[in-house]
């Protein structure tokens, strides 16, 4: 049976969006050094990975403008998931420092800023021109002052050694900040305060506009002989930093998951199970990977061993998440974050007995 007030398919993107990040962490720990980074398998991480992130912190904007937390909810739930993010850094040591922000504390610092950053969208019947305010403020931003987002260069994005620097990671320089990162929690947020027929002419324009200008930036890069988009480094489309042609095209493939996920994943039941556990899956699935991280180069795996290796732990995680859900839930991520929530609102609103 479908949990009471949630939309099937929303929880199959979630699910959606924690497959895509076990798959790009586990091809991006289990990638033969011989690997080039023209091989299918490179091309499959870097189109469908780039929209993993993206989609995840998409997912958060949409939600947090569909709820209404409470004081106590909200810092409860933003320190939850700095904790979390701390036990993946932990549980990773391979990968972050411990004190490296990520994914999760950009979660946190999100549903702390809510109500500044979601004021917008709340206050105005349309939220389509907000959007789009911020969408060229951000992007101006990053044209005009590239250096606001830190050195490309991975070390240097997860070295947390003073608290400054990691504060800096957390608002700009890191690998997941809250500038320009918090464009996608506007999308979501804008996406939910649409109507549906608003939403269809959205996404027609939207979707047209970003296919054009990502081809665009496709032909400039084989005309100039450039890598069209990596990670980091010299390439037309970035991820670490985000650069704009990267906020364009990761807006667009998420437009297109979104528009079509009512009729495509309107039955993925497993998929949403498994979307209703993503926290879980997303903290618990960087375990094996600390613990196996160097099997490939120790096994010498050829591409097509790391390839079928790296579908089948994703595939693995959706499996595994959606039976958790199923016979487990009160273990999960999701429902210690929210018990606690109403745990603590509930004793600070509880009145005190006087001792006799």
């Amino acid at each position: 049976m479908e949990a009471e007030g949630r939309q099937l398919h929303i929880d199959a993107l979630r699910g959606v969006a924690v497959a895509l990040m076990v798959m790009v962490h586990a091809a991006a720990t289990w990638n033969p050094s011989s690997a080039s980074r023209l091989s299918p398998l490179a091309y499959i991480v870097s189109g469908l990975g780039g929209l993993a992130a993206p989609l995840f912190v998409t997912l958060l904007g949409w939600g947090l403008m569909k709820a209404t937390l409470s004081f106590h909810q909200r810092w409860t739930r933003a320190l939850f998931l700095f904790a979390c993010q701390f036990l993946v850094n932990i549980s990773a040591p391979h990968l972050f420092e411990a004190f490296t922000p990520g994914v999760l504390s950009l979660m946190g610092v999100l549903v702390l800023s809510e109500p500044l950053w979601a004021r917008p969208f709340r206050a105005y019947r349309n939220p389509v021109m907000p959007f789009f305010i911020l969408s060229a403020l951000c992007c101006s931003i990053i044209l005009l002052f590239p250096e606001l987002q830190g050195e490309s260069i991975w070390g240097l994005r997860v070295q947390t050694p003073n608290a400054t620097t990691a504060l800096s990671h957390l608002l700009l320089t890191g690998t997941y900040p809250l500038f320009p990162w918090v464009l996608f929690a506007a999308l979501g947020g804008m996406l939910q305060r649409m109507e549906q027929q608003e939403l269809t002419h959205f996404y027609a324009a939207s979707i047209t506009f970003g296919l054009i200008f990502s081809g665009l930036t496709l032909a400039y890069s084989i005309s100039t002989q450039q890598a069209w988009a990596l990670p980091s480094g010299d390439a037309v489309l970035t991820f670490f930093p985000s650069n704009a042609p990267f906020l364009v095209a990761a807006m667009t493939g998420i437009l297109i998951l979104w528009s079509s996920s009512p009729r495509l994943l309107s039955r993925a039941t497993v998929l949403a199970q498994s979307g209703r556990t993503s926290l879980t899956v997303y903290v618990a699935h960087f375990i094996p990977l600390a613990l196996f991280h160097t099997v490939d180069q120790t096994n010498n795996w050829s591409l097509t061993q790391s390839s079928l290796v790296v579908l089948a732990y994703t595939t693995g995680w959706i499996v595994l998440g959606a039976l958790w859900y199923k016979n487990a839930p009160k273990t999960t991520l999701e429902y210690f974050m929210r018990t606690l929530g109403t745990g603590i609102q509930s004793s600070a609103s509880r009145p005190s007995k006087k001792l006799e």
